[in-house]
């Protein structure tokens, strides 16, 4: 068991960074968001995020409806800090609307991820920015045995295991 695993395990906090997640970040998998919101604005917020970040290329999820939810599927290679600055953007997509209750987000971690991805491996990790958040440059997640962890954005960043679970774990459906 390396380091990172033993200190988790331990319940110590972790000294990982998003920089070494996105270096040790090695398999691809399912990449996805659901928004409550609707399609003016979820539109909106696609085309924003593809014009803010022109420069770095992003690709535009394809979106489809599913009742009141528009379902986001990235493709499986997004990496790690892409994907979690597409749930920030859309909870905060509208200026004089926060969508914190409406937007949740699944990102697959490979059963064979290493390094400090292996304490994640095989499971879905749901993403989520709680009501109570104030710094706007930060994204939540609750792994599948509900352990929470939150994620500034900053490559020096720690990830930042919380002493409470903010939201439950729900499994991703997409009916």
């Amino acid at each position: 068991m390396g380091l990172f695993t033993s200190l988790f395990a331990c319940g110590q906090k972790a000294q990982v960074t998003m920089n070494q997640l996105i270096n040790d970040e090695t398999t691809t998998g399912t990449r996805v968001i659901v928004a409550e919101m609707t399609e003016t604005e979820i539109t909106r917020a696609v085309n924003d995020f593809m014009v803010i970040n022109e420069n770095n290329h992003p690709v535009r999820p394809s979106v489809k409806q599913s009742g009141d939810r528009f379902i986001l599927q990235l493709p499986d290679s997004t990496p790690y800090d892409l994907f979690c600055y597409w749930v920030n953007y859309i909870v905060y997509s509208n200026k004089d609307k926060r969508y914190n209750n409406n937007v949740l987000g699944w990102f697959e971690v490979g059963a064979d991820a290493a390094g400090a991805w292996a304490q994640f491996a095989g499971q879905k990790l749901m993403f989520f920015v709680p009501e109570s958040d104030d710094e706007f440059d930060n994204v939540y997640f609750t792994t599948e045995d509900n352990r929470c962890f939150k994620q500034e954005f900053a490559w020096k960043a720690k990830l930042k295991p919380q002493s409470q679970v903010l939201k439950e774990y729900i499994a991703l459906s997409t009916d």
